[in-house]
């Protein structure tokens, strides 16, 4: 891609120095510079890109954008804007060649639900013989070759390559979680999306926006972004369960298409039948009844399998033709996720850490629990406190809750705990500051038949603490860990187990 071409792109500007003759690349992160790429300085909440020009100079860049000036080398091109964001993304559009336009681009926003309706898509994507890729909190997949993304909706240039990558691997649909920081960051300008899902809106991030209206309005960008252009086929996915789906079928022009539990939506199951072990229901359609076999428990699973499978029957797919994927479908990792069940435990693993989500796991679980039920969750460091003590509330609906951080990053454990501990609806609980002692209390307090449910993390692989250093963390291995110590040793005998 020639410089000229895309300096013409912005009528406003100013340049300093001299650019090189054409450029294949472009990056916000100073490592990945070389001599051959585009340099956005990006001022970030926490590191300004400026302050890494002189190493990415060192790399070979000789074309940087940024929104000021600053004394460069006259054989290195400046290009100051008002966005160096926005106008990463442009570039990087004409410098990958619309990778897109070849994929059905598909985004999922909400608060709940976005990792594993993505997942969802992804999977029965590849059960009908597509070729797909999955962006989210759960990394970045092309089919079943998975790597290892930062953040849910990563930053503009590297989600553009993420694209790139996917289309140089012939994938026929990308799926990604749109997080409201990418939305109001603009990670995603410049992304031309097919289809646009709304999951649900509870309360969660409030530390970003400043109110629960601010927040549902950005989760709105997704729709009002698909643009004006009614020749192209588009549509809108929202859950009919949920009133800001009143306000997102305003925002946009193309044609919206709703789920919910009830026969007020387009989409809705009956005959809901279930366990530990999965969901079987009826699923009402535009284009009748079938029934379903899903391995997913939870009534809010239902919805997200809703989600998929209308996904796919909006790219034209036939709703028998992709039900009979369905029973084959794998659990989303870390998402009501049952850890061996040859255990005589029952350990699930979830994300939830939202008092909305939290709520919908232990409602979903206790019907299925023979014993007690042992709830552990976290409470996230320099995040929104306010829901700290419902979420403890929520805790102690089980019969013994354990309190823990969760990322305490530069907060004081102790004060982690204590929010929790104040919404505490019995004293059938225990705080620990430490989340892999916590666990282990969990697993021993428990009892055959008894049911654990370790909230707030799911499969994330750290803790971020003190001065933000990530330490390696897993509550699925920690628990097992735990439980096979306890009830694999030779002191542990139980006709009744399947040990």
């Amino acid at each position: 891609m020639k410089s000229t071409m895309l300096l013409s792109l912005l009528k406003i500007k100013t340049t300093y120095g001299n650019f090189p003759e054409t450029v294949r690349d472009i990056t916000a992160d100073s490592r990945e510079t070389h001599e051959e790429a585009v340099f956005a300085a990006i001022k970030g909440q926490q590191t300004d890109g400026l302050n890494f020009v002189e190493d990415v100079i060192k790399r070979g860049c000789r074309f940087i954008i940024a929104d000021r000036y600053v004394d460069l080398p006259s054989d290195v091109g400046l290009m100051v804007v008002k966005d160096p964001s926005k106008t990463a993304a442009l570039f990087a559009e004409y410098i990958y060649d619309f990778p897109h336009e070849s994929q059905t681009m598909i985004g999922v926003t909400g608060t709940n639900g976005k990792t594993t309706v993505s997942t969802m898509i992804h999977n029965l994507s590849m059960a009908l013989g597509e070729k797909s890729a999955y962006l989210g909190t759960n990394g970045f997949m092309i089919n079943d070759v998975h790597m290892v993304s930062a953040n849910t909706t990563p930053e503009t240039t590297r989600l553009h390559k993420r694209i790139k990558e996917a289309h140089e691997n012939d994938t026929e649909v990308f799926t990604m979680e749109v997080s409201s920081h990418g939305l109001k960051l603009g990670r995603t300008f410049g992304i031309d999306f097919d289809i646009a899902i709304f999951t649900n809106l509870t309360q969660d991030h409030l530390d970003f926006h400043n109110s629960m209206e601010e927040y549902g309005h950005i989760k709105g960008l997704l729709f009002s972004q698909l643009g004006q252009d009614v020749k192209k086929h588009k549509y809108v996915v929202l859950n009919n369960d949920d009133e800001w789906s009143l306000v997102y079928k305003d925002m946009t022009p193309f044609e919206t298409i709703s789920y919910g539990m009830d026969s007020t939506a387009d989409f809705y199951p009956s005959d809901i039948k279930g366990s530990l072990e999965g969901f079987n229901f009826t699923l009402n359609t535009p284009e009748g009844s079938f029934e379903v076999n899903s391995p997913f428990v939870g009534e809010y699973n239902i919805q997200n399998l809703m989600c998929a499978v209308i996904s796919e029957w909006l790219q034209g797919y036939d709703i028998e033709h992709i039900l009979s994927a369905v029973p084959e479908m794998k659990a989303v990792d870390g998402r009501l996720e049952v850890l061996d069940p040859t255990l005589p435990i029952n350990i699930i693993i979830d994300f939830a850490h939202t008092p909305d989500a939290l709520r919908k796991v232990i409602n979903t679980v206790k019907p299925f629990v023979k014993g007690r039920l042992i709830c552990l969750i976290g409470m996230t460091g320099e995040r929104d406190s306010s829901k700290g003590a419902e979420m403890g509330e929520i805790a102690t609906l089980a019969d013994y809750a354990v309190f823990t951080p969760d990322n305490p990053a530069n907060d004081d454990p102790n004060m982690l705990v204590k929010l929790l501990e104040e919404g505490a609806a019995h004293d059938n609980y225990v705080s620990y500051t430490d989340r892999e002692e916590g666990i282990i209390h969990a697993v021993n307090k428990a009892e055959p038949g008894d049911t654990i449910i370790l909230a707030c993390k799911g499969r994330e692989p750290y803790q971020i603490m003190e001065n933000y250093v990530k330490v390696p963390h897993r509550d699925d291995l920690i628990a097992l860990d735990a439980a096979y110590r306890k009830y694999r040793s030779e002191e542990y005998v139980d006709s009744d187990s399947k040990i």
